[in-house]
């Protein structure tokens, strides 16, 4: 009698667990590569709503279970989003986190049908939180339909040498000290700063370019600044600013790309 108590235990968590996974799939998330989302998002005249979890993040778990089950807040990621989960701990995943600098859980980006950011969330959100921030963004001024074909596809890598006329973004390092101004990192971990775009598409072309020439770790940040909403690339993780200001000397003599040390 024991044993099949233990058994319709056993039997019932089972049917639990599979409820559950049956429910965590109410939301549509897609397996597209950032690349291919963009595209879908322009082609549709959908957003863009990227999840970055990890298996142990606690507060993702809770939203898997919560936010994420609900009703209306999966009707309007289905409906309007091109939805992804990334997870930090798998290979795609993790890239996404490199590019985009992310390092917080639950940590969330929303991006127009451009594939222009318009939001980073880095908190746990209620079911009511998430409501409220889907329907601030889904408005029809951020989900103008973009046919992208062959020749117009988004992520078309450019030519380093190209940088220097494209998007304005690259001045000499006096002009950044003076207009966007210079960070010191607190953990004394450098990088160097070799972009500054008001569109996100350019810091991705820059990035994607840049993965040809070099090893080191690539990052978008961005930043708000009188009112506009900047783009920054940045490469390497140096331990000092010496071994930092050598790397810049190098890229400048190398590529003839100026840079900031942040």
């Amino acid at each position: 009698m024991k044993t099949f108590k233990i058994a319709l235990g056993f039997l019932g968590c089972l049917l639990f667990a599979g409820m559950l996974h049956a429910e965590s799939s109410k939301i549509q998330f897609a397996s597209y590569d950032l690349k291919e989302a963009r595209i879908k998002a322009g082609n549709e005249g959908k957003l863009i709503f990227i999840d970055f979890y990890a298996s142990w993040c606690t507060p993702c778990n809770w939203m898997e279970q919560t936010t994420f089950l609900d009703d209306e807040v999966a009707g309007i990621l289905n409906n309007s989003f091109i939805s992804i989960k990334a997870d930090i701990d798998q290979t795609v995943g993790y890239e996404l986190k490199q590019v985009f600098d992310i390092k917080y859980l639950p940590t969330m980006l929303i991006f127009n049908s451009e594939g222009r950011i318009l939001d980073r969330i880095e908190q746990t959100m209620s079911p009511l939180q998430m409501r409220a921030l889907l329907k601030k963004y889904n408005a029809p001024e951020n989900k103008q339909v973009i046919k992208y074909n062959m020749n117009s596809a988004p992520n078309q890598p450019l030519n380093a040498k190209e940088y220097n006329n494209y998007d304005s973004m690259q001045k000499n390092a006096t002009q950044y000290q003076q207009f966007y101004g210079s960070q010191t990192d607190n953990n004394k971990v450098y990088k160097v700063q070799l972009g500054v775009f008001e569109r996100y598409q350019g810091a991705d072309d820059m990035v994607k370019t840049l993965r040809q020439f070099f090893v080191e770790p690539l990052t978008i940040t961005n930043e708000m600044k009188n009112g506009t909403l900047l783009y920054k690339v940045r490469i390497g993780q140096f331990n000092s600013y010496d071994d930092a200001m050598q790397f810049k000397n190098s890229i400048m003599e190398e590529y003839s790309m100026d840079g900031i040390i942040i």
